[in-house]
């Protein structure tokens, strides 16, 4: 994979980063980033906020969200805390994770997912096989 932009260890970011290639974060970013194809978070990244990709690699800290469209891969140095959206996942031993996971491609299915558990039914549940 090559690496097109870059945030340094010693970078600060507030703010939303765009990019339409892969992008490596060493930094801090308090904000939103995106990017079309991959993005990755490495084990000195501080991410607060969202993260959207088609791909997404964490060995640094998330608060905030993640969305991927394809996949989401976190190392075991990774600490996320919030929600992850991805349809694949894989995540290596001693990674740590708290919070909400939701393995669908699907946004129709992520919003029947995501409504609070006391208006949430079994019935609402479909399983495909």
């Amino acid at each position: 994979m090559t690496i097109h932009s870059y945030v340094g260890s010693k970078t600060t970011i507030k703010g939303n980063l765009e990019c339409s290639e892969n992008f490596l974060v060493e930094g801090a970013v308090e904000g939103k980033l995106n990017s079309d194809v991959t993005i990755v978070l490495g084990k000195d990244a501080v991410v607060r906020g969202e993260v959207r990709a088609r791909e997404v690699a964490v060995s640094g800290i998330v608060v905030g969200r993640i969305r991927c469209s394809d996949r989401l891969e976190i190392f075991d140095s990774a600490k996320i805390i919030g929600t992850i959206q991805a349809p694949v996942l894989k995540m290596e031993p001693g990674a740590q994770v708290n919070g909400r996971i939701v393995m669908s491609r699907s946004s129709e299915e992520v919003a029947r997912i995501s409504q609070s558990p006391e208006n949430f039914s079994s019935a609402a549940v479909k399983l495909h096989r």
